[in-house]
């Protein structure tokens, strides 16, 4: 029995197993590989999971582009916002008050410039923020803070 996610590596055990004398057999599309049309089930059987990999991960960069364009936050919730669902299943952002109020305050003191970050952030904590300096600063560098959705530039569609 085989199993193996690359077609390459599969490919090649069926050779080594053929060169030592065994042949290979799928339990589910037996083949007799002695008859030369059957290699060419054998490769189409072998293709078909990498083409559906490749329609499935299609769709997903699709879908999460065309969510993008929308507007839409593609993973997690920045820090001050949770993740809701309407009741028409649209996905979205909604602001989550006690940690909105510490964000707010850290940006507010990020623009008046008084305080380097690493002060904003201990200051931050002190307010009850619960996050990593190195978290923070990822934080704040978030464009969704600014209301932004960086959308890189694909095929013939420049970058927004």
């Amino acid at each position: 029995m085989l199993y193996n996610e690359q077609p390459a590596s599969r490919n090649q055990m069926i050779s080594t197993l053929r060169r030592l004398g065994v042949e290979p057999q799928a339990v589910e599309q037996p083949l007799d590989l002695s008859i030369p049309e059957n290699k060419m089930m054998l490769a189409f059987y072998l293709a078909a999971p990498e083409v559906e990999n490749d329609r499935r991960a299609l769709n997903v960069f699709h879908g999460m582009r065309r969510a993008k364009k929308e507007g839409r936050v593609i993973g997690i919730a920045p820090l001050g916002y949770s993740s809701k669902v309407t009741e028409t299943g649209k996905k979205y952002i909604a602001i989550k008050d006690d940690e909105a109020e510490i964000m707010r305050w850290a940006f507010s003191e990020l623009a008046a410039g008084k305080l380097n970050t690493e002060q904003i952030w201990k200051e931050a904590r002190a307010k009850g923020l619960k996050c990593s300096k190195n978290t923070f600063w990822n934080f704040i560098r978030n464009p969704v803070y600014g209301g932004k959705v960086f959308i890189a530039k694909y095929k013939d569609e420049e970058s927004f």
